[in-house]
This record gives structure tokens, C-alpha cells and sequence, in this order.
């Protein structure tokens, strides 16, 4: 991964309060409704649920979502959100794990071949929605606990336009 929120940004004065405001808040907890109904969980609702959590994180941040589960025919991004502290559309995978799922952990699961799938994404929804002036990549791994949290960890520039070697 290219970096992640500790990842220091050089930015005008505002945008570089604003990023270290969001580096504080890199690691978030929340609170589960009902910890058993998560054990419960299909891995598609599983992940359906960290994409509620993902977007409700992001909103209280002051990204506008734009769009839940965007398909074209590439794929699908999660979200796709707007920052305007940097003035950019943002492409969101969101990767949701339980803590017992073994030793993977979510933000790992972003290989080489879904960061090539996001970056044909990104083409299309620039195409869809002419124009774009920005976009970043984003990652947000979600790990629930057992108990009544989850983790979330939000990864800035997970990666980049350019192709992995």
C-alpha cells in the first residue's frame, strides 16, 4: 500500500489542520447494536455493514457519499465519496473481517489485481461523471471485535494511478 493516514500531506495551512485532525482520528471504534446478530453474518452482509459503518465515518468527517456500490462495467466501487478539504472524488474499498477470520487482515486484501479493477473503475465513473478534476484511492479496513466494537482504519492514498510493478 502507498501510504495511510499517518502519511503527512504537503498542503496549504487549512488543508494541513484539517489532515492532521483526520490523522488523530485514524483509528475509530464504533459500537455494534448487537454483537450476536454479527456472528451471524453472512460474509456479503458482513461487508454490507462495514460499508454503512465506512460511509457513516466518512460523513461525520464532512465527505459528501455520492454513491453506494457505483457499477460499470469493470466492477463496482463501494463508495465513491468527495472530499472537500482536498477537493477530490475519493474511490472507497471497504474490506470488513471479523477478528477470528484468521491471520489476513482487511486492508491486506487489496492486491495487485483489485488496484488495477479500481483504477478501471475510476476511468469509467470519470467518463460517467464528466467532469472530474481528482480522484484519490482510498481504503477503509473495518475489524469487528468481539464484544460491541469495531475497528475501522482509514488508509489515505492507499495507492495511485500508477500501475504496481
Amino acid at each position: 500500500m502507498k501510504g495511510d493516514a499517518m502519511t503527512s500531506v504537503s498542503t496549504a495551512g487549512v488543508c494541513d489542520e484539517a489532515r492532521h485532525n483526520e490523522q488523530i482520528d485514524r483509528e475509530y471504534q464504533t459500537t455494534i447494536p448487537d454483537p450476536a446478530e454479527v456472528r451471524n453474518l453472512s460474509a456479503h452482509e458482513l461487508g454490507k455493514m462495514g460499508e454503512l459503518i465506512a460511509a457513516s465515518y466518512l460523513d461525520e468527517r464532512g465527505y459528501d457519499i455520492l454513491e453506494h456500490s457505483y457499477r460499470c462495467p469493470e466492477g463496482e466501487a463501494d463508495l465513491i465519496a468527495y472530499d472537500p478539504v482536498e477537493e477530490c472524488v475519493v474511490l472507497v474499498e471497504v474490506k470488513s473481517r471479523r477478528v477470528a477470520d484468521g491471520s489476513v487482515l482487511p486492508e491486506e486484501a487489496v492486491d495487485a489485481k483489485k488496484r488495477k479493477r479500481y483504477r478501471r473503475i475510476a476511468a469509467c465513473y470519470i467518463m460517467d461523471r464528466f467532469p472530474v478534476m481528482a480522484i484519490r484511492f482510498d481504503v477503509i479496513a473495518i475489524t469487528f471485535m468481539d464484544g460491541e466494537l469495531a475497528h475501522l482504519e482509514h488508509i489515505y492514498e492507499a495507492f495511485d494511478w500508477e500501475v504496481d510493478r
